[in-house]
């Protein structure tokens, strides 16, 4: 980690790192450790994430509050799952085609959003999706990451966070159809 420290250049960046590993280092690991189940590679995986972490400090207000929990146990579980991936020789992201067009005939993701009186059944029903649609849809939407900033926190090509992207909008669609449906019925 000191090597981390050293090259961040900026003394105040630097020390707002070093607050930041002091508060989260230990869960990030704990997160690391349960998807690879060696600590070496766990302690290489928080290593990793943090370089993510240090490449994106302008965007990282505070040390201590759930959004940035939650952002750093995306990013180290994603690096875990790299790793393992790497470890194990199967990692191999192929992109598919997409199969529908990119329109979706209902509401938008961003509309939905924008009605706060929705945003918490939405928080809930994103909780409900597959952890890499939820991971995707919540650096997009609460963390308000570009695609090209998603692809190298997740370590994935542009092309796969556009495909997961609009694969999670249609899960997520989906999921708020059936729920309106159900409510509609009773």
């Amino acid at each position: 980690m000191l090597i981390i420290f050293a090259a961040t250049q900026n003394k105040e960046n630097r020390s707002r790192l070093e607050a930041l590993y002091e508060e989260h280092a230990s869960r990030m690991y704990k997160v690391a450790y349960r998807i690879l189940n060696d600590e070496h590679l766990a302690q290489d995986a928080v290593q990793e994430a943090f370089i993510n972490i240090s490449n994106n400090l302008e965007k990282i207000i505070g040390t201590d509050c759930n959004k940035i929990r939650v952002l750093f146990v995306i990013i180290v579980r994603n690096v875990s799952i790299d790793i393992y991936r790497l470890r194990k020789k199967q990692y191999s992201v192929s992109i598919e085609e997409i199969e529908e067009d990119l329109s979706e005939s209902g509401p938008s993701v961003e509309e939905i959003l924008m009605n706060s009186e929705t945003f918490t059944r939405v928080a809930e029903k994103i909780k409900e999706l597959h952890p890499s649609y939820a991971d995707i849809l919540s650096l997009k939407f609460f963390y308000h990451y570009e695609d090209e900033e998603i692809s190298r926190i997740l370590n994935i090509t542009p092309e796969n966070i556009r495909t997961r992207l609009h694969r999670a909008r249609k899960s997520l669609i989906k999921l708020l159809s059936q729920e309106q449906e159900a409510t509609n019925h009773e």
